[in-house]
């Protein structure tokens, strides 16, 4: 005797109904971005993509790539874009952008297409284990299985989808992963209108998604009193921001506002959106470059907001005075790598900053000491000289390029409101040192980084993704290593309709190791190859295979003549401005001893 099949259960067009209930899903709960790249077991999941006219898509070969300009997407969004991949090692090239959401606190939503069980440990073709495939990189793991025409795992598809949104987003930003095994055949039946299974899933989708209000990281009040206190007693205090998501700019006016009353000084690095901000200290980067200047200014209060600012000059800082009362302000890490905090506060830094800006309004008349004023003058004085220091140096270099001089033309060149993507890690650092000042600031430059942990891994990607979603011109600023290693995100620039400047600074390598002690040690004395790892490679020809136009550059003039015409064509352009090869640690060297002087 034959079984017969359960009848309640139907299995015809099952499979493609269930892709479209979760990518349906996925659009009812607020994603409106994917990107695919190519492969056969993610098909239903592709097709139901197609089918939805809510999803803008993007196709990328390159999976390491796509993953990084999702990311990019995300970032300037504040939504997550959602990765649709392969089986086998596909979903593996996306861990370099899944770590990088985690310790940036950016959201992603990655679905791996899976082989059915049946082929498990089978030695079966590109089959392998992808349970759990990025450990604990993302926020959550979903085993979506095979489908299943049970109503409640119907609807269970449904909510895993708004679960998955909403644990990239809360209560910490970053990847989360869901894995969902499929069999052949991959493509929906010709026929299905009629199906009992379509029917289920149209019922499911009429009904409205789950939603969640995100709560608010309010401080509490006690917590901001006592931050005020310590302020009222300090006569020495700094505020400093770090690197801070897209967006922070928004903080500005309410941080001013404190600050000022609490007769306080205000550092911020470009990364952190507030960086020329005109009541930020500028130069301040220069002026902790000098060791004597470092040991003058001793704070009596340092308050960090974010991540700690990137430039090694302020752990020096830091390490000087390591005594004084520190206090870390954020929504999300730890974000104390000297371990000298000794007041920590996660909250969101809106409230908390207008809360503190309330708060201290009363205080004017207290805190407006000779002492408070005496510490913003001696700190003015000192910039002063360091952006005099600063424009001698720059002006010293010439008409042919340097480090300095490509940060200081770009930016520059910028309009206002620009997207900056500022790539690790020579980049971010000459910006932060160089490049001082600018002089407009409405709107100001949206600042891109990669600082999360710091890699090279596709920027490239990272940057045009972030450009994708940015409603103006964008440029990056970019190593030759960090180009070379983003080759395949090359390709996600191509179809950009709005300008976008990729500026390649080419000093023949990784130059951020000359700065290290090791360049000088004599266990290196045989060569430092395997650190800046020289090349002789034609960059142009990575720009001329996918059709971008490519300028080589070696003066100023020809570098501001070059992202002048960029900013004024639709697309990609790929600049190559050639510097000395060691000329970024020899220039930093003359600017200090400049500065001591």
């Amino acid at each position: 005797m034959s079984l017969q099949p359960y009848r309640d259960t139907p299995t015809d067009g099952l499979q493609a109904e269930w892709a479209r209930l979760l990518l349906t899903s996925f659009a009812d709960a607020g994603v409106r971005r994917v990107v695919v790249s190519p492969g056969s077991r993610s098909t239903p999941f592709v097709l139901a993509a197609l089918a939805e006219p809510r999803l803008e898509r993007v196709d990328i070969v390159d999976e390491r790539a796509a993953s990084f300009h999702a990311l990019g997407q995300a970032k300037r969004t504040g939504w997550p874009t959602l990765l649709i991949r392969t089986s086998g090692t596909a979903g593996a090239n996306d861990l370099p952008a899944v770590i990088e959401a985690g310790a940036s606190f950016a959201p992603l939503v990655i679905l791996t297409a899976d082989r059915p069980v049946e082929l498990a440990a089978s030695d079966a073709n590109q089959t392998i284990d992808q349970i759990k495939l990025f450990g604990d990189h993302v926020r959550q793991f979903f085993d979506l299985g095979a489908a299943d025409a049970a109503p409640r795992a119907l609807r269970a598809v449904r909510r895993v989808a708004a679960q998955a949104v909403l644990r990239s987003r809360w209560p910490e930003p970053g990847a989360v992963h869901l894995n969902a095994r499929a069999r052949k055949p991959l493509e929906p039946p010709t026929d299905r209108e009629t199906s009992e299974i379509r029917r289920r899933v149209d019922d499911i989708l009429a009904t409205p998604i789950v939603t969640t209000q995100l709560p608010s990281r309010t401080p509490d009040g006690s917590l901001l009193d006592d931050l005020i206190d310590a302020c009222r007693r300090s006569e020495r205090g700094i505020v400093v921001c770090g690197p801070l998501p897209i967006g922070s700019s928004q903080l500005g006016p309410a941080l001013r506002r404190w600050v000022d009353h609490m007769g306080m000084v205000w550092l911020a690095e470009p990364s952190s959106q507030l960086g020329w901000h005109e009541s930020v200290v500028a130069g301040w980067q220069a002026i902790l470059e000098n060791a004597a200047w470092r040991q003058e200014l001793e704070p009596d209060l340092i308050v960090q907001l974010g991540a700690p600012p990137t430039t090694a000059a302020w752990e020096r800082y830091l390490d000087a005075h390591s005594h004084v009362e520190s206090w870390v302000l954020g929504p999300y890490g730890w974000n104390d790598p000297t371990n000298t905090a000794r007041h920590r506060a996660i909250a969101d830094l809106e409230p908390t900053l207008a809360g503190l800006a309330e708060r201290s309004a009363s205080e004017t008349s207290e805190t407006a000491t000779p002492e408070t004023n005496d510490w913003r003058d001696r700190w003015d004085r000192h910039a002063q000289r360091a952006l005099r220091t600063l424009q001698l140096e720059r002006d010293a270099m010439g008409e042919p390029l340097h480090e300095a001089t490509v940060a200081t033309t770009l930016i520059e060149a910028l309009p206002d409101g620009a997207l900056l993507s500022l790539g690790n890690s020579l980049p971010i650092r000459t910006v932060g040192l160089w490049a001082a000042t600018r002089e407009s600031h409405d709107p100001p430059l949206t600042v891109l980084h990669q600082r999360g942990t710091s890699g090279i891994d596709g920027q490239t990607a990272h940057a045009a993704g972030a450009a994708s979603r940015h409603d103006g011109p964008a440029a990056l600023l970019i190593g030759d290593l960090g180009f070379l290693h983003d080759l395949g995100g090359l390709a996600t620039a191509t179809s950009l309709e709005r300008p976008f400047v990729i500026v390649v600074v080419d000093n023949r390598g990784g130059r951020i190791f000359e700065h290290l002690p090791l360049a000088t040690h004599p266990a290196v004395a045989g060569g430092f190859e395997p650190w800046t790892t020289p090349h002789d490679y034609e960059l142009g020809a990575a720009a001329k295979l996918y059709g971008l136009p490519h300028h080589r550059v070696t003066e100023r003039r020809e570098l501001a003549e070059s992202i002048d015409a960029a900013l004024r064509r639709r697309g990609a352009t790929v600049i190559q401005a050639v510097v000395p090869p060691s000329g970024a640690v020899e220039d930093t060297k003359r600017l200090r001893r400049a500065l001591a002087e």
